[in-house]
């Protein structure tokens, strides 16, 4: 008998569903994500691209593109994990470059800086899930051996859009900050931010109870938390445009 025939074959089976830790650790790392976020957005001045302290948000929401990147449960492997980071990276351009959203969307000079802001991060957004989509066949196609090709591709698909949807929490300061907006409406946004937050929260406990994290995953619970969280980033964006909008 050969030493790979000696192994017990459901082992592997039984490293993918480890006990993993209870929910409330991810829903904690999901509060914690929220009230950073939250409280760099409240800081003076952060609702300016320009500020210093709008480079803190800016920074820590790719800080948390990065921490998703490396306690990722997904099953997408190094490469989907870096495409992701890279695209996350390039979304955060599009939503904190003023310049480019008017050079994309020529408007009324710097009255709309903030508008043609949002409105260059969504065309950015949606030419970079056409290059992630791209991306994921090319890999699969690059692979040797074509194993659960439509698992680690759904995979890699969901982890770029995870960290493109994160780049909209840059425009949480404005969301906050940004003047000649009716409070009403600015109101309205929050709101359907906060419900859109509450409703993730729920929805990620089925998907926490049903998963199977990748084999020797780092504190997947962690990526778990975070999912959500960035998820909603594109919730704020969206929001803000339809602030400037109304």
């Amino acid at each position: 008998m050969t030493e790979a025939q000696s192994v017990p074959q459901p082992h592997s089976d039984m490293r993918a569903r480890a006990p993993q830790r209870p929910f409330t650790w991810p829903l904690a790392v999901q509060a914690a994500a929220y009230v950073v976020l939250v409280a760099l957005a409240c800081l003076p001045g952060s609702g300016a691209v320009s500020s210093s302290t709008f480079s803190v948000t800016a920074f820590a929401v790719a800080a948390i593109i990065v921490l998703f990147a490396f306690f990722c449960p997904l099953r997408d492997g190094v490469p989907g994990r870096v495409t992701a980071v890279v695209l996350g990276f390039v979304a955060m351009v599009c939503a904190s470059t003023p310049l480019l959203g008017q050079f994309v969307f020529e408007r009324q000079g710097a009255a709309n800086a903030q508008y043609t802001s949002a409105a260059a991060w969504c065309a950015g957004v949606a030419g970079l899930l056409v290059v992630l989509v791209v991306a994921a066949f090319i890999r699969q196609m690059a692979r040797p051996q074509r194993t659960d090709m439509i698992v680690q591709l759904a995979h890699m698909v969901t982890d770029g859009v995870v960290s493109i949807a994160a780049s909209g929490w840059c425009f949480l300061p404005m969301l906050f900050h940004e003047a000649g907006v009716a409070d009403v409406w600015r109101i309205v946004c929050v709101v359907v931010v906060v419900a859109g937050a509450v409703a993730l929260a729920m929805v990620s406990r089925l998907w926490y109870r049903e998963t199977q994290p990748l084999p020797g995953a780092r504190a997947a619970w962690v990526g778990f938390g975070l999912l959500p969280v960035m998820l909603i980033g594109a919730l704020v964006g969206i929001a803000a445009l339809v602030m400037w909008l109304v």
